[in-house]
């Protein structure tokens, strides 16, 4: 008996209700006839030929086949085995590695800049750790903490304001939860390093990887990265393809440098467009909606794409929500880009969003 994986080239296991083929030949008649019978009472597509028969399904469904075939031996498992683990995609950081490829993984967005666009205040220390706690019960392990905000309206600042902001919260949080996934939300090379001196793990930066200083960071502390595609100062002709291009010349380049497929995100950086003398706020929401669409393009690259759309701007210009009215609108762009691959959810709105994932992971084809 031969089990194969025959259409892996084309195959993408985060794109929602994708199948895999697997084909089986040399089988025993009771084999075949047992795989049959248990096909058909799960509404499974198992195609009977002269020299091989065939199985569309999900990886979803493909660990429930190999769990329930360890039961009843209707064949030896090891060969099935393989082809799930050589689909799965991971998130790796730290000590710690996350299977997304069936489960979306939620990035709580934890400012602390007060000029941020929807959650920006100042902070008390006490109040900040009791929301990581609320939220480490309700299942998130994954937070971003930043001390500036990216909203181009906020302006600049020093790398010394900007640590300042996050360091006594830093301290306490790594002393408190010190098995959370931490990144920082920076572009700032001086800032990213003391961030990671400081037990952070993950660098989030909205202008990527670009300058000597900050891949020489990735070379020296072998740190996961989010790479952003912002092209806010960069008019273009062709915001898709440029995207991609951008994109892959990046994972090259961090690749080149040491990271794996696992720790690299790729965000498609919906908010950081174009913001040229003269330019509508219509136009600026159609190149959005652009980078929302490339998603499913993105997910072709097999690796871990970030979904962060939570409350942006183009929802006030298509959808007329005012900041405050953006919950419904972020949570149904969300799950249409979980759809079509993205695996990292960065909300502000935690205790909805991840309602929103146990729907998709109760419901996903």
């Amino acid at each position: 008996m031969s089990i194969k994986h025959i259409d892996q080239a084309t195959y993408n296991p985060l794109i929602a209700g994708s199948q895999m083929t697997i084909s089986f030949t040399d089988l025993t008649a009771d084999q075949k006839s047992g795989l049959a019978n248990y096909f058909a009472q799960h509404n499974q597509r198992f195609i009977t030929q002269e020299n091989q028969d065939l199985l569309q399904i999900t990886h979803r469904d493909l660990e429930t086949v190999i769990a329930d075939f360890k039961q009843n031996a209707i064949i030896a498992t090891n060969e099935l085995e393989a082809i799930y683990k050589d689909s799965q995609i991971f998130f790796a950081a730290g000590n710690r590695s996350f299977d997304i490829t069936d489960k979306p993984m939620i990035h709580s967005i934890m400012n602390l800049s007060p000029e941020s666009f929807y959650d920006g205040k100042d902070h008390n220390l006490k109040e900040y750790l009791g929301r990581i706690e609320e939220q480490i019960a309700m299942g998130i392990s994954f937070f971003d903490i930043g001390g500036k905000s990216t909203n181009p309206k906020a302006g600049d600042m020093s790398a010394d304001e900007e640590f300042s902001r996050m360091e006594p919260y830093l301290k306490e949080i790594r002393k408190a939860f010190p098995d959370i996934i931490l990144s920082v939300d920076s572009n700032n090379p001086i800032t990213i390093e003391r961030a990671l001196d400081h037990g952070v793990q993950v660098i989030n930066s909205i202008s990527g990887f670009d300058t000597p200083e900050m891949i020489g960071l990735v070379e020296r502390y072998q740190a996961p990265v989010i790479t952003t595609y912002n092209n806010r100062d960069k008019p273009t002709d062709n915001v898709h393809q440029s995207l991609l291009d951008y994109l892959d010349d990046q994972v090259t380049a961090l690749k080149a440098r040491g990271l794996k497929d696992e720790n690299i995100i790729l965000d498609p950086g919906v908010g950081f467009t174009s913001r040229y003398e003269g330019i509508t706020k219509e136009e600026i929401a159609a190149e959005d909606v652009t980078k929302i669409k490339a998603i499913r393009a993105m997910a072709d690259r097999r690796l871990p794409i970030l979904v962060g759309v939570s409350n942006k701007s183009f929802m006030g210009t298509l959808f007329d929500r005012e900041i405050d009215d953006r919950l419904i609108s972020s949570l149904l762009v969300e799950y249409n880009m979980v759809m079509n691959g993205g695996r990292l959810i960065r909300v502000h709105n935690i205790e909805e969003t991840r309602l929103l994932m146990d729907i998709f992971n109760t419901l996903a084809l």
